[in-house]
């Protein structure tokens, strides 16, 4: 028993050291392969229009910005607006956009969903093959 005891002490401390020695990026990366998987294994038939409209309203410098501040922590309304330096029916209409196709979470400030920091990292890999001309 006391040997079983031992070997158990003895994994504990091997996966430990293991899990401190994953980089934060390669469990950033296994997080979100994790999470396509999931979501690939019950995803519904592609809807070509309903993509393109959500493209449509992503495809926006400004809310792009806006997802990425909100990537770095939960912002008010007020603090946005500054940020972006436009004006609050702007600001608005961003934030209406980006909570109805559910890249922002809206509680006491608006936070990016899971969603929205997969759909930035999407765009850091498509931005990264290649400039794309109209």
């Amino acid at each position: 028993m006391e040997d079983l005891r031992t070997q158990l002490e003895e994994l504990k401390k091997r996966l430990e050291a293991l899990e401190e020695s994953i980089d934060p990026v390669d469990e950033v990366m296994l997080s979100i392969k994790m999470r396509l998987k999931k979501k690939l294994e019950s995803l519904p038939e592609l809807d070509e229009e309903k993509a393109a409209r959500t493209l449509k309203a992503l495809a926006n410098p400004d809310r792009i910005r806006i997802l990425k501040m909100l990537s770095e922590r939960p912002m008010g309304f007020k603090e946005i607006k500054e940020a972006l330096g436009v004006e609050s029916p702007t600001v608005s209409h961003h934030l209406k956009l980006l909570v109805k196709t559910r890249m922002v979470r809206k509680g006491d400030k608006y936070e990016i969903s899971p969603d929205g920091r997969l759909f930035l990292r999407l765009l850091e890999i498509i931005t990264a093959l290649e400039e794309v001309e109209e």
